[in-house]
């Protein structure tokens, strides 16, 4: 986070500085002040630790100011990576001011950062229930919705937000995400064209109109788009993205491995690439190739059901029965239920002992 954007965090609270003294008592109240002026002043200008020092200090004249716990909280997050302490200083200050929404925001956003998504949703319902017209604790919780699965109740959210703020690329990115994962590609990729409107050198939403455009059947579009995210960030990433597109058909088998090569390149442990380059290595009848790339990638991912899957009809089709037949129970081991069934039906050998 930039020191820009945590200026914005403490801005707030200083917007309501003055609030602090009407919990100290008049004859420290100056001092009080004056530490926790000067701790948010220092914050501002990237001088975490000498504001911390200030901040605390305040804290020592007066344990019951929730804004100078508020502020130690931001910089333990934000700036340290420390969200145990962070929440920890986020439920003092609501302790002491129980309306104080700022705090269970972040410290909603702390828990988030911890996997506590369960927690984190009721400290956005907090701030929601104090202010239903807060669009960051609607963004916020709507991402939380959509890690628990809840797509329609984070779409539900992104658009209160966006009705309130409709300037908001991040909004309507995640929005596309949950209605992607709803199936509804035609209606992410608005979203995500609105995203790239608001901000054209913002990266993910290329990247997921290119997955939504890729499940509609439209691989030029698709190829654009990750071609786009290449121009952005050459990651290995976005190669195996346009690679896998790519080797869709026959005519782009040699550029589709040149993707993934790239992507080895650049990651050598992106197991992803090896398997798709097999697949292709495959379907150009180098066998030998595909059986090296897929071994490659269970050497990097053990538990990597496909390339098991993978590996095991490549040797299957070259006569070799029982290495088949091995490849395909851990395929099975390994795999989710349904896939374990649709292998059973796919397996035309037998591989009973």
């Amino acid at each position: 986070m930039s020191i820009m954007q945590i200026s914005s965090l403490i801005n707030k609270a200083f917007i309501n500085i003055l609030f602090c003294l009407l919990y100290v008592s008049t004859a420290h109240a100056q001092d009080t002040f004056n530490y926790l002026k000067s701790g948010i002043e220092k914050a501002e200008n990237g001088k975490f630790i000498a504001a911390m020092i200030d901040l605390k200090k305040s804290i020592e004249i007066d344990p019951n100011n929730p804004i100078a716990y508020y502020n130690i909280g931001i910089i333990k997050g934000k700036i340290m990576g420390e969200m145990k302490d962070s929440i920890s200083y986020f439920t003092k200050a609501i302790q002491l001011n129980p309306d104080y929404a700022l705090a269970y925001n972040n410290r909603g956003n702390a828990k988030k950062n911890l996997g506590d998504f369960s927690g984190a949703l009721l400290d956005y319902n907090k701030v929601i229930e104090m202010d239903p017209n807060n669009d960051i604790a609607l963004y916020n919780r709507g991402l939380i919705k959509n890690k628990l699965g809840d797509y329609l109740g984070a779409t539900s959210d992104y658009t209160r937000s966006i009705e309130i703020n409709p300037s908001n690329e991040f909004a309507y990115n995640n929005r596309g995400n949950s209605k992607y994962e709803l199936f509804d590609y035609n209606a992410a990729i608005s979203d995500y064209d609105k995203a790239i409107d608001l901000n054209p050198d913002y990266l993910y939403p290329y990247s997921n109109r290119g997955s939504a455009r890729n499940n509609l059947g439209d691989y030029i579009g698709a190829i654009n788009d990750f071609s786009q995210v290449i121009k952005m960030q050459p990651d290995a990433r976005a190669y195996y993205n346009r690679g896998s597109i790519k080797s869709k058909s026959i005519k782009e088998s040699d550029s589709a491995i040149a993707d993934f090569n790239k992507s080895i390149e650049l990651d050598s442990n992106y197991f992803q690439s090896y398997n798709n380059r097999g697949n292709l290595k495959k379907k150009t009848g180098d066998m030998e190739g595909a059986i090296a790339d897929f071994t490659k990638a269970i050497n990097i991912n053990p538990i990597y059901a496909i390339a098991y899957y993978n590996r095991g009809v490549t040797k299957d089709e070259l006569g070799d029965n029982l290495g088949a037949c091995n490849d395909y129970s851990l395929a099975i081991k390994f795999g989710t239920l349904d896939f374990a069934d649709w292998i059973k039906s796919q397996v035309k050998i037998s591989c009973s002992n």
